[in-house]
């Protein structure tokens, strides 16, 4: 089992540098744990050395003055409760990576299981976003080398060496969100450990900073903000309730980050009480709760569609496989909601996310912009009445694992969406061979992402680049083609026959998050 790497050592690589006096303690407002010996200090502040030698000498003395060096969250006694207002080091740390965050470096993220996420899906991770970010829509493939993207005008770009990071990039958000993905790896996530304080923490790093007190926030534009629970004084609840947010300013004027408890199996009504407790949802723009197999109807409904998770716009719920279509209607509930992922919830019928769709005021506005919903058993006509209620609006379609469509279905279907798709997948479709290919190629003109694994009916990409060879408003293609026909010699002869800067295909590994588009 992969051991959890410390907050401290996270925060430490995101900083660069921090003075003596902001020791990086681990807690969350509870206890820090006691080391037996100081020696155990001495060796944890050691291997920081290797990081950064300057942050290893300035906190190594404060460690061993405090003898506290544990690697762990210590759990509050009373999951649902938070800890004393008092500042915490692990509280200034992340304060000072929020508040330095315009003059650090953007890093790529390298968070577990988050390198190859290309290669298993185009929609994750459903939090990330290329990074530096692109000036045009020309869907340029992402580099990881010193190369120079040629864009469709001739044009040289500076968009080289790109790579993956968070979205809406902070790095006290990252910080905790490498710490939130370390502890669900490693099996140890629980309420304990993610309750209200970790929740109202991740707040302060997405909306601003928090003075000493614990008792005050600053937004971006210098606004004060005011918490609620435990921390709050008389007066600052009385001043809460006076306004239409919980923090005492408008909604709107808040910062929205992403959140994702991905696998994050332990989670339960709790989890989500929590995250409403601390206000979560009115700085949330993206979640992703893939896997969170204790998501049901009555949390969906009642805590994330229950009015605070208002700003809410992109949400992945794949593989939570006790929702039903009782869930999904709730989605309606979410104004801002333009994405969703519910891939592998087979509890859900087509017709759960068609009415859902057509009921939803983002598509009575235009903006339903991407839906993933493979391995849901969609039919030609299925597909056709999601295609009617979203024509002139949606990028980005996942409908895979539909052994029920045809060919002939997804060219004439698809086709109404030619002036807007540039997400497609279609993953282990028994009808996509190399004809249907070729014809989808000159239908849809804008397609710059294509998931075509499983299909072995596929055996050449020749004819579709040549297909798209004959439109002007093609650009570059990026391919998901493993346990596809397609083998090694057959992308080699393709690669001769076009221009390589127009095509990526990944046949077998080297997935690096190339498929996400923001």
């Amino acid at each position: 089992m992969r051991d959890i790497p410390s907050l401290r050592t996270l925060a430490l690589r995101a900083v660069g540098r921090v003075d003596a006096s902001c020791n990086p303690e681990v807690t969350f407002g509870g206890r820090p744990r006691k080391v037996e010996e100081e020696n155990d200090s001495d060796n944890d502040a050691d291997a920081d050395d290797d990081d950064d030698d300057d942050v290893a000498k300035a906190t190594k003395r404060e460690i061993r003055k405090m003898k506290s060096g544990s690697e762990l969250i210590s759990p509050p006694s009373t999951p649902l409760e938070g800890r004393s207002s008092s500042s915490s080091t692990c509280r200034r740390l992340l304060a000072k990576l929020r508040d330095n965050s315009a003059h650090l470096p953007v890093r790529k993220y390298e968070g577990v299981g988050r390198p190859n996420a290309a290669d298993v899906d185009i929609a994750h991770p459903w939090i990330m976003a290329v990074y530096p970010p692109r000036k045009s829509t020309n869907n340029a493939p992402l580099f990881l080398s010193s190369n120079v993207v040629v864009d469709g005008s001739g044009d040289k770009s500076s968009e080289k060496d790109e790579f993956l990071t968070i979205e809406n990039y902070n790095h006290a958000v990252e910080t905790i969100q490498q710490f939130i993905d370390a502890l669900v790896e490693s099996g140890r996530a629980g309420d304990t450990r993610l309750g209200v304080h970790f929740f109202r923490e991740w707040v302060a790093a997405v909306v601003g900073k928090r003075d000493d007190a614990g008792t005050t926030t600053t937004t971006a534009a210098g606004a004060e903000v005011v918490p609620t629970g435990r921390g709050a004084t008389p007066s600052s609840k009385k001043r809460q309730k006076t306004n239409s947010s919980a923090f005492g300013v408008d909604n709107s004027t808040l910062p929205l980050g992403s959140l994702s408890l991905h696998n994050y199996s332990a989670g339960s009504i709790r989890t989500f009480r929590s995250m409403e407790k601390a206000n979560v949802g009115q700085c949330l723009g993206t979640l992703d709760i893939t896997g969170v197999h204790g998501l049901n109807d009555a949390i969906l409904s009642n805590v994330i569609c229950g009015g605070s998770f208002i700003r809410l716009r992109r949400l992945s719920l794949k593989n939570c496989r006790k929702l039903t279509g009782k869930g999904i209607a709730s989605l309606v509930k979410l104004p801002n909601l333009c994405a969703i992922d519910v891939g592998g919830c087979f509890n859900i019928q087509p017709d759960d996310i068609i009415t859902m769709i057509k009921n939803h005021p983002s598509t009575r506005r235009g903006g339903f912009e991407e839906v993933y919903a493979s391995g849901l058993g969609w039919t030609d006509v299925a597909l056709e009445s999601i295609v009617d209620a979203t024509v002139g609006q949606l990028r980005g379609l996942g409908v895979g694992f539909s052994q029920y469509i045809s060919g002939p279905g997804l060219i004439l279907t698809l086709s109404k969406l030619a002036s807007t798709l540039d997400h497609l997948a279609v993953p282990f479709c028994p009808g996509l061979d190399d004809t249907v290919l070729s014809a989808l190629s000159k239908k849809l003109p804008k397609l710059a992402v294509l998931d075509i694994r499983g299909n072995n009916k596929v055996y050449s990409l020749s004819g579709m680049m040549e297909g798209r060879a004959t439109s002007a408003s093609a650009k570059h293609l990026f391919v998901l083609a493993r346990y596809s026909g397609i083998t090694i010699n057959s992308l080699d002869e393709t690669l001769r026959l076009i221009d390589s800067q127009s095509l990526t295909c990944i046949l077998d590994g080297g997935g690096t998050g190339g498929g996400i588009r923001r």
